[in-house]
Order: structure tokens, then sequence, then C-alpha cells
């Protein structure tokens, strides 16, 4: 059981997945040159994002998260700090050239937290009424 990860430019891998998580994120990151410290994300072919960041303690297979036989994409995550969400990097240069769709892809990911965080500021509590004030002209 394998599945193909794009690390960088033109580079591509394959990794076992008959392996425990944390051995499979550590090994992933040993062999794309991160700093153990960094957290990384891989997303799917249809832009889904495999949650490793909260698994990376994981004892579970590999496998029990990724697909046999797909393909990801390497991301970095950082920390947002106009939102204090996250922001996905793809370790991939000129992907807007080789993966246009990945760029959209990004964008979305990276915008989610700011899109939760504007539908729950707006919306009111049950029996509250909204402020007529302006803060900002």
């Amino acid at each position: 059981m394998f599945v193909t990860i794009l690390l960088g430019d033109s580079r591509m891998e394959m990794f076992n997945l008959n392996c425990k998580l944390i051995n499979f994120i550590h090994h992933l990151k040993e062999r794309c040159g991160l700093d153990f410290k960094e957290s990384v994300e891989l997303m799917d072919s249809s832009g889904r994002v495999m949650d490793l960041q909260g698994k990376q303690h994981s004892v579970a297979l590999a496998s029990s998260v990724l697909a046999e036989r797909q393909y990801y994409v390497l991301l970095r995550v950082c920390r947002d700090d106009d939102t204090g969400g996250h922001k996905y990097v793809s370790l991939l240069n000129n992907f807007s050239q080789s993966y246009p769709e990945l760029t959209e892809l990004l964008r979305k990911l990276s915008n989610t937290d700011k899109e939760r965080d504007r539908k729950t500021r707006g919306r009111k509590k049950p029996g509250q009424t909204r402020s007529k004030k302006r803060l900002c002209k």
C-alpha cells in the first residue's frame, strides 16, 4: 500500500502507508527537508485536507487516513495572524502556472476560517437585537 506525494517542483515520491501516522508524518517532513516542529497537511485531488495536524501523534496506521494509490499535495500549515486561523501554503514553486486549480483550492482552504468567522459574527443570538450603531465608516 502506497501513496504518491507531490513534494516540490517536479518532485513526487511514493510513501508506504503500512506504518504508524506519527512515523509517516515524521518521515514526510524528513524527506522534504522541513523542520520537525512545522505543521504539514496533505490535500487530495478533490481539495480535501486530510487533517494530519490533528493526528500527528496517532499510532493508527497511515492507511486509516490516506487512500492507497492516490496522489496528494504536501502543504505547510501557517498561522494567519489576521484571523488567528490556519493558512495553507503549497511547497510547489510556480504552482499557479503548473497547477492553476491548486491556487483556487488553497485560497478557499485558507479563507474558510474567515468565512466561518464572518458568518458567526453576523448572526444574532435568539432574543438579541442588532445595534444600529456603526463602528466604522
